[in-house]
């Protein structure tokens, strides 16, 4: 029984240090940032052609887990202004895919994607949530 006991206690803290994982922003040039970047490009730019060609500059960026938020602006470089775009991805297998922008076809604000995403994954970081809701709201 105290083995049992012990081997609990260690499964429920790795599981919770799993859970716990630290936000961070993956560093300018590294592998996993050009990999978050391009599942937004590919995700936008299927749902509006013009956006294809535009650029965009990172403004936040943070994953935590298997989650990541973005908020990217595109650059003035056309008459056309699409502002700014909230992005919620989720990492699946070794491939990061939206799983909401704002650039969307319902022209759903970010606010609510992000409580549809809370709402359907129960694993979305908290501290991820926070970090977003201050380009989410202001």
């Amino acid at each position: 029984m105290n083995k049992f006991f012990l081997l609990s206690i260690l499964l429920l803290t790795s599981v919770s240090g799993a859970l716990a994982q630290k936000a961070y922003e993956p560093k300018k040039g590294s592998t996993e940032r050009f990999n978050l970047m391009n599942a937004i490009r590919a995700y936008d730019s299927t749902r509006n052609v013009e956006l294809r060609d535009e650029t965009f500059a990172v403004t936040a960026l943070r994953v935590q887990g298997p989650w990541a938020y973005a908020n990217v602006e595109q650059l003035p470089t056309s008459a056309d202004s699409y502002g700014q775009a909230h992005v919620f991805l989720q990492k699946a297998g070794a491939k990061w895919k939206v799983a909401f922008s704002t650039y969307n076809d319902s022209n759903e604000v970010g606010v609510d994607g992000l409580a549809r995403l809370r709402k359907k994954n129960r694993s979305f970081p908290k501290g991820l949530a926070t970090f977003a809701m201050k380009y989410l709201a202001g």
